[in-house]
């Protein structure tokens, strides 16, 4: 853009907002965040006891195995469903099925998770119309390893998060059988079923003078199972309940730590002035350190059990800069990052995220005064809007992100400017490659370029049409998913 001269525009000096007031207003916008999620959280908290003391209607479950032994291994899952929970009828829930579309076995489809969206709609259809809870679906069958085994899946409503999961060994006694079978399916059998109090309800209760020995001792049962239920149901945060550990679709919090390899650019356009120095840096090493807390992770409650607070911070260390062949300059870079994250499942395991916050972007030579007054210092407090997200492409997965950044203030070089108007955007690209359970390697490109136009009047100290400041940095790092 080119510069405009124009002489009623030099007798209006630009206001210039204090970096006080700039500051005030970030930590009141903040602080105005941290304060609405807080306070949702807190009546959260206060009405979930209310809803989950509620008395629970009569639920039921569907249970559906294909291929050989389907019926032996169909009657230890039925063994194991709790009494409070019914088990649909199986040719009731077969017709269901034919009417959802699937008229065919779904076989090793069932294992292999790119190719199962389709089936597993269908069966989660087929679970509406008999109006189960949700339906244990498995298929018996041989691996690529030659041995037996049960394929099971847990399908509910709400898709994308299978409880169920995993192949159960068949090449052991019937018991071995069943006892794999209760670890695998026990937590979740247990913590959709009514506790055996709220199945009891409406039962009338029996008031004769016998010695009690009948109602009393299965109502002794009761009790028992009821802790059983119990402890199961705790394990099934652990095991198979509807947060999965270590899922980043469902993960309580992550933490990363990395080393970052940093740069920047500045330069301006259509420059006039002599004293307008441009800068550049690459490779410049910095740490980094950032995490997500999502406090509902391990509630239904839509939207809030998604609503995460992110932090993040960055630093280059021993950073120097200079004036051609002069002594280095101590120089500061860093980014502070705090802001909310909504998470979102897409599919079976590819995750959406949209998120806003405050970021904080300094960079600063500490040069004299003289040439303090010609060097591209800024210090950006910006409100970030972005979207990101992650998409699993066979054993790792891409990371994909785009931010619109808003300038609250910009910081010194663009206080030179009469008429300075700065935006920024940003992008992230990037890959996660799983180590080991709750453990993965990140490779990490992050970019963002801040574009800004001045409107200079004659006689001006600083006249140029605009300028660039581009950063750049790539990031390896670990991170713990829990």
């Amino acid at each position: 853009m080119h510069s405009s001269f124009d002489a009623a525009a030099g007798e209006r000096p630009a206001r210039k907002p204090t970096r006080f007031t700039t500051l005030s207003l970030s930590l009141s916008l903040c602080g105005r965040i941290l304060l609405g999620l807080s306070a949702a959280t807190v009546t959260t908290l206060a009405l979930s006891p209310i809803a989950l003391a509620a008395p629970k209607g009569s639920k039921s479950i569907a249970i559906r195995i294909e291929g050989p032994n389907a019926d032996d291994i169909r009657e230890d899952i039925v063994s194991l469903v709790p009494e409070t929970l019914k088990v649909v009828d199986d040719d009731a829930f077969s017709k269901s099925l034919k009417g959802a579309g699937q008229t065919k076995p779904v076989g090793d489809a069932l294992v292999v998770k790119a190719q199962r969206k389709k089936a597993l709609d269908r069966i989660r259809k087929a679970g509406k119309a008999s109006k189960a809870e949700g339906v244990i679906y498995g298929v018996s069958r041989t691996n690529k390893k030659k041995k037996k085994e049960v394929y099971l899946v847990y399908v509910d409503e709400n898709a994308g998060d299978l409880a169920v999961d995993s192949a159960v060994p068949l090449n052991g006694s019937r018991d071995d059988r069943k006892k794999a079978l209760e670890e695998l399916l026990g937590p979740t059998l247990s913590q959709i079923a009514p506790p055996p109090a709220a199945a009891d309800e409406d039962k009338p209760k029996d008031g004769g003078d016998g010695d009690g020995s009948g109602d009393d001792e299965k109502a002794g049962d009761g009790d028992e199972k009821a802790d059983g239920s119990d402890d199961k149901g705790s394990d099934g945060d652990e095991k198979g309940g509807k947060r999965k550990r270590h899922d980043p679709r469902s993960a309580l919090f992550s933490v990363e730590l990395g080393v970052e390899f940093t740069g920047r650019w500045f330069e301006y356009s259509d420059p006039v002035t002599q004293n307008l120095r441009p800068y550049d840096v690459f490779g410049q090493p910095a740490v980094s350190i950032s995490g997500e807390l999502y406090p509902l992770a391990s509630t239904d409650i839509p939207v809030l059990k998604g609503l995460g607070i992110t932090a993040g911070y960055m630093r280059a260390l021993g950073l120097n800069s200079a004036v051609g062949e002069g002594d280095p300059i101590s120089t500061t870079y860093q980014r502070i990052n705090l802001g909310l994250r909504e998470r979102l499942s897409i599919g079976e395991s590819s995750v959406l995220g949209i998120s806003a916050g405050l970021r904080l972007l300094t960079f600063e030579v500490d040069a004299a005064e003289a040439l303090a007054r010609t060097v591209p210092n800024v210090s950006y407090t910006l409100v970030r809007a972005g979207v990101d997200a992650r998409v699993p492409v066979g054993p790792v997965a891409l990371a994909l992100g785009a931010d619109y950044l808003m300038p609250l203030s910009s910081g010194p070089v663009y206080d030179r400017f009469a008429g300075a108007s700065v935006q920024g955007i940003g992008a992230m690209a990037g890959v996660l490659v799983p180590v080991t359970t709750g453990v993965e390697a990140r490779l990490l490109v992050e970019y963002a370029r801040f574009f800004s136009s001045f409107e200079p009047a004659i006689g001006d100290d600083y006249v140029a049409g605009g300028a660039i400041d581009q950063y750049l940095g790539v990031r390896l790092a670990g991170a713990y998913v829990y």
